[in-house]
């Protein structure tokens, strides 16, 4: 491919990041408070949206508010990080300074319209860059209200919006004119994105960092000496929320053999309690899965794990509108199978009974997914080698606090539970000259 010049979305962006950068850091964290108020002040009409367009029950979609606007008041904690500060010199001075990389693009999932947008939004701002935000087709007005409110203190265009399906927006993503790409994608969108980056390498596009959030088949373990009850409800909130459309989701449930008879009968029952209906009523727990690729890919895994004896232990996959929660046992020489291997966006999940501890830490490992993972019981000889990101330790995989940072590596990402503030600066070492210590 040729390099074209920078598009013109990138060319406004760039134009407005030096007034965005030029500001002193607690500068801009006071414009980040700011962005909060006004995204708090928007908050009921944000909701309105994501529930129209996305779908999204009203709780979920009221739990997203939350979670953005936990991190906004995160943000001044985890900004200490990228804090210009002496170090070591041999003669001198040298101060470690933390530089913006200028015009970030943020590729943004349609499963997640209000958080993902804020956590890139205020990162990039935080360390003085500016945006060029591509928000999922599906959901262009919640995250449009979104940027609106978190954009109004900063100056004209720190955020251009696109707004264009992915085929026609990917070039974004090698565009001469952008210097850093966050992306909240698929695992497959993410290894297309860094195909096309490669080959637009080649043609002599600068290099940038490319931040990949991808796929999650996360891993929640259920060991002798848990709370059961605490664990069941976990698995329902952590397996089932948002209709099970999360990266961070317990999507393989392993549990330690000898609990088995005792935790099953309250996992039924704390999913069964799960409550399907209108995602405007306040007491939905899952809305209706609409027909595309994520029920049709959960019609199809459903069907392979029980042709290979799976054994329903709740739910009873599709009715009428919905994919109901349902959770299928597998017999350890069916995991070949895609419930198990692959991530299944929808509300179908797998549990899998192991001997021990060991067992169950080979068992979680066994992935090319690197997330999360969550583990209830006496688990502390094992969670030092669990092969993932963000753990939780007797917590849901949907804990919230915005210190707690998801990210993932292998299949999962690139960076791990890196703070995106931190990810969206380069190290810069000014050095001075004087009379060495001592002379």
């Amino acid at each position: 491919m040729a390099v074209t010049p920078p598009s013109e979305p990138v060319r406004r962006a760039a134009a407005a990041q030096p007034a965005v950068a030029a500001l002193p850091l607690d500068v801009r964290l006071e414009l980040c408070a700011r962005s909060r108020d006004r995204l708090a002040a928007a908050a009921d009409a944000i909701v309105d949206a994501a529930v129209a367009e996305a779908r999204q029950p009203r709780r979920f979609a009221e739990r997203e508010i939350r979670s953005a606007l936990g991190l906004l008041d995160a943000l001044p904690a985890l900004a200490e990080a990228i804090r210009p500060r002496p170090v070591p010199s041999v003669s001198g001075t040298t101060t470690l300074e933390w530089a913006p990389y200028g015009v970030v693009l943020g590729w943004h999932a349609a499963n997640s319209p209000v958080w993902v947008p804020t956590l890139v939004a205020a990162s990039a701002f935080a360390a003085g860059n500016a945006l060029v935000s591509r928000p999922s087709s599906r959901v262009r007005d919640t995250t449009g209200r979104v940027l609106a409110a978190l954009t109004g203190p900063w100056p004209d265009d720190a955020v251009v919006v696109v707004d264009a399906p992915g085929p026609a927006a990917e070039p974004l993503v090698w565009d001469p004119g952008v210097h850093a790409v966050v992306a909240h994608a698929s695992t497959a969108t993410c290894k297309r994105h860094l195909a096309g980056l490669g080959a637009a390498y080649a043609d002599g596009v600068p290099l940038r960092p490319y931040i990949a959030e991808g796929s999650g088949n996360d891993a929640m373990i259920v060991l002798a000496g848990a709370d059961l009850d605490a664990a069941a409800a976990a698995a329902a909130l952590g397996g089932f929320a948002n209709a099970g459309q999360l990266c961070m989701a317990a999507k393989r449930m392993i549990v330690e053999r000898s609990v088995w008879d005792d935790y099953a009968p309250r996992l039924r029952a704390a999913v069964a309690a799960l409550r399907l209906g209108d995602p405007d009523d306040p007491a939905t727990d899952l809305g209706p899965l609409a027909e595309g690729p994520a029920r049709a890919g959960a019609r199809a895994a459903l069907a392979e794990a029980l042709a290979h004896g799976g054994r329903i232990v709740v739910g009873e996959g599709e009715r009428g509108p919905f994919f109901t929660p349902t959770i299928v046992h597998l017999d350890r020489d069916a995991l070949g199978v895609s419930l198990w291997r692959d991530e299944t966006f929808a509300p179908l999940r797998a549990v899998v009974l192991v001997d021990d501890a060991e067992d169950a830490l080979t068992l979680a490992n066994d992935t090319p997914f690197a997330l999360g993972a969550a583990v209830f019981g006496p688990g502390e000889a094992i969670v030092p080698r669990l092969r993932a990101a963000r753990v939780l330790v007797d917590e849901g995989p949907l804990y919230q606090d915005a210190h707690l940072v998801v990210g993932g590596v292998g299949d999962s990402g690139t960076a791990g539970a890196r703070p995106k503030i931190e990810q969206l600066v380069f190290a810069r070492r000014v050095h001075r000259a004087g009379e060495a210590p001592g002379a």
